[in-house]
């Protein structure tokens, strides 16, 4: 069969998945949670207020968001370091400008037309990924791929509720195709709108920021730091720089220093560090305190400098030096216990490739996240290291699986955080499979 027929089906595949995924969010099937925060920053945006929060988001009535945020209020400061009505950089903006659009087309707060929106663009992300399934697999190993990039059921429950993960896969993926291409082809103006998109998803999650930095190193690798290609490298540099210079400006205006980083970085470091040792952890959900409860009873007792887990007192301060205090903190606590940190680590890659959830949920989804994603863990490494076969693209795809992996390990992990490198995962773990299956048959043929 003709590889077209074969995408079309797997759209039309996908196509069918979002159109019942849609019908369960029509009817309150998922949960906004969180994504409130989100939509409120975009609706201040519309309104004219700008990228801030409202004080209204401190007193939600809704008792499932209200328990997870209980903590964070005493503090003066929406996730401890968040301050409402002001302007905030504790968030990058590029979904609340995303959700502000859909929301000046619509009406301010129509989520489900933010979730149709995010189901269509999922199409999208299934199509490049079928792209780039096709330059690495073929034949029923291609097809394997697609089947699954179109009924992953992570995409689809993150293209389902608002939250940033959907249009992050979208442009991840973009991304990655077409710096395969700047890496085949690196002329000057491939490197303008590598570095443009990069830019763009960086605005979406920051996690995108290694991902030009390991391209312009690959390239330059690759093509021995030709005189033809630092143009365009260069070029690809100063197009992301140029993208990003309003929102450092906006920043200095707002906060008095130019600021690349959203002050998020702290709170974080203590959500998956120093919480976990504090009374605030008891109140975690099932999940959690199943992973990292154990880590908890082994090293409470001996941790170094076990202060600097509290979170700390704070009154008047501005997010930057809520961020700062958090992290210098955080970091010293880190610096202190190497052991600790290093099973915290160990549980970070558990939460990171966890095939369903840990909390408590029917066994439906225990079923569907076994079914599509536990035989990825078992193949995803060997996968990785074939890639490096492939050539320069295969050196770049692995750095970039390598990379994203160890840098949510070593910060912050968990489905959320993983997501968008689902569609990467499939490839190279059905490379793996594919090696061993055909290793397999060579034996056989053999004996």
């Amino acid at each position: 069969m003709q590889r077209k027929k074969l995408e079309l089906y797997i759209i039309l595949l996908a196509v069918f998945a979002r159109l019942a995924v849609f019908y369960l969010a029509a009817n309150d099937f998922f949960l906004v949670g969180e994504g409130q925060v989100q939509a409120n920053l975009a609706e201040n945006i519309v309104s004219g207020r700008g990228f801030m929060l409202s004080e209204s988001m401190f007193h939600d009535p809704d008792p499932r968001r209200n328990a997870s945020l209980a903590f964070f209020r005493e503090t003066g400061g929406f996730y401890g370091a968040l301050i409402p009505e002001q302007p905030t950089t504790f968030l990058v903006p590029g979904y609340a400008l995303f959700e502000a659009l859909i929301f000046l087309i619509t009406s301010p707060g129509n989520l489900l037309a933010v979730i149709g929106v995010q189901l269509a663009l999922g199409l999208l992300t299934v199509f490049l990924g079928l792209r780039l399934a096709s330059r690495f697999l073929s034949g029923k190993w291609f097809i394997a791929a697609g089947i699954f990039m179109a009924l992953d059921p992570f995409e689809l429950y993150y293209q389902a509720i608002p939250a940033t993960q959907a249009l992050f896969s979208l442009l991840f993926m973009a991304g990655l195709l077409l710096s395969i291409r700047f890496l085949e082809k690196p002329d000057i103006s491939r490197g303008i709108f590598t570095g443009i998109l990069w830019a763009v998803t960086f605005l979406v999650r920051p996690a995108a920021l290694p991902m030009i930095i390991w391209l312009a190193v690959i390239v330059l690798i690759a093509w021995k730091c030709s005189r033809k290609v630092i143009p365009a490298v260069l070029l690809l540099a100063v197009s992301f720089g140029v993208i990003l210079a309003p929102w450092v400006i906006r920043n200095r205006n707002t906060m008095g220093r130019y600021q690349l980083l959203p002050l998020q970085g702290g709170v974080q470091m203590w959500e998956y560090n120093g919480k976990i040792f504090t009374d605030a952890f008891l109140d975690e959900a099932e999940g959690a305190k199943l992973l990292y409860g154990p880590v908890r009873n082994v090293w409470l007792r001996r941790l170094n400098k076990p202060d600097l887990a509290e979170f700390p007192d704070f009154s008047d301060e501005t997010e930057f030096q809520r961020d700062s205090i958090l992290y210098l903190r955080q970091n010293e606590f880190i610096m202190s216990n190497p052991g600790m940190f290093s099973h915290l680590v160990a549980c970070r890659f558990v939460e990171f490739f966890k095939p369903f959830p840990l909390n408590r949920f029917s066994p439906a989804h225990t079923a569907l996240g076994l079914l599509s994603f536990f035989w990825i863990g078992v193949f995803f490494l060997a996968g990785v290291i074939l890639l490096l076969r492939k050539g320069w693209p295969g050196v770049f795809m692995s750095g970039v699986i390598a990379g994203y992996i160890l840098m949510h390990l070593l910060t912050a992990s968990g489905t959320p955080h993983r997501v968008a490198l689902d569609i990467p995962l499939v490839i190279v773990s059905l490379t793996a499979v594919k090696y061993s299956y055909e290793r397999l048959r060579a034996g056989k043929v053999s004996a």
